[in-house]
């Protein structure tokens, strides 16, 4: 018995309307638009990358082979469609300054970036949830108005000035911390990356600490809540699955939205803490205009902050079930 189109296109446009393949549909589309911006990264650049590179000396062959090495010989549609199909096969491009492939000098530096946003995230959520919700149960205390007050001096606090702060502080003085470095292996890694983590953390802490205080104030004024109260609801299950399993949906979905901000701070952060990563590999490519290794940092970094937006919003709805009906 076959189907008819109009019951497989009922079908398709019902599966289309389902929440996780909406969100990865758009996780899809802003990938495809990274990758054309990626493209159009050295094609934006006034003058010819080849000649910039070269100087005024070379010679007509020189610059035909560094336009073929960056990939900027030919039309431009044929010039993207050669980019995609690179893509397709894993082939990011050779660095001009090492001749080494950008894939092979990523996946040495990514390990250090990745463990740096993955402990800068479980030091947030270990230092956000309980202040957040202290902030909200005690908000009209002086420890709400002081948490107010704290949380205003540290988001305004540049972050290249709290980590030097930092480093005095707990390396300098305390000697809890190195000064700079890295060593790769972890547990060893965590004594060298919990600085920078706890640094970025003084602009995402109170932040997302405010958006679970507000949540929570919010949550409480919901119907559900005042009826498990009058039903007598107490303990940690009134206060997890009526307050604070329902507020985490906005401060998650914030999260897996500061993991852009996380990477772009990393920049900042393995500069001051000399940290082997993405960052300064980033730095030193604008520096030496590796233009091909800038292009695929910006495109792979650019999927891992996709990615994590991506799982941030399963968990939101996962955690929130309003927040699959929307």
């Amino acid at each position: 018995m076959t189907s008819s189109p109009g019951g497989i296109g009922a079908r398709t446009l019902r599966l289309l309307r389902h929440p996780v393949l909406r969100r990865l549909a758009q996780a899809f589309f802003v990938a495809f638009l990274l990758m054309v911006f990626a493209f159009l990264l050295i094609r934006l650049i006034p003058g010819d990358p080849a000649m910039i590179l070269l100087g005024d000396e070379a010679t007509e062959e020189d610059v035909i082979a560094y336009r073929k090495l960056l990939g900027i010989d030919g039309s431009i549609p044929s010039q993207f469609g050669r980019y995609v199909a690179n893509l397709v096969r894993g082939d990011f491009g050779v660095s001009i300054r090492s001749r080494e492939p950008v894939l092979s000098i990523v996946g040495k530096r990514l390990p250090v970036s990745l463990w740096l946003t993955v402990t800068t995230i479980v030091m947030t959520i270990g230092l956000a949830l309980p202040l957040g919700v202290a902030a909200a149960l005690y908000r009209r205390t002086w420890f709400g108005h002081a948490f107010q007050i704290g949380a205003s001096v540290m988001v305004a606090t540049p972050v290249f000035f709290s980590g030097l702060l930092l480093i005095l502080l707990f390396a300098v003085q305390v000697n809890l911390a190195p000064i700079a470095g890295y060593h790769a292996g972890f547990p060893a890694n965590l004594y060298y990356l919990w600085l920078p983590a706890l640094t970025i953390n003084f602009v995402l802490v109170p932040v997302l600490s405010r958006i679970l205080q507000s949540s929570i104030v919010e949550t409480s004024s919901e119907e559900f809540v005042e009826a498990a109260i009058i039903r007598g609801t107490q303990g940690w299950r009134f206060y997890w699955r009526y307050l604070l399993r329902p507020s985490l949906a906005p401060t998650i979905a914030a999260l897996g939205y500061f993991a852009a901000t996380v990477v772009s701070y990393a920049v900042i952060i393995e500069i001051i803490f000399n940290l082997p990563g993405l960052g300064m590999t980033l730095v030193d490519a604008v520096r030496n205009r590796d233009y091909p290794l800038v292009q695929g940092i910006v495109f792979l970094s650019g999927l891992l902050v996709v990615g994590l937006t991506f799982m941030a919003d399963l968990v939101n709805g996962w955690l929130d079930p309003r927040a699959k009906i929307r």
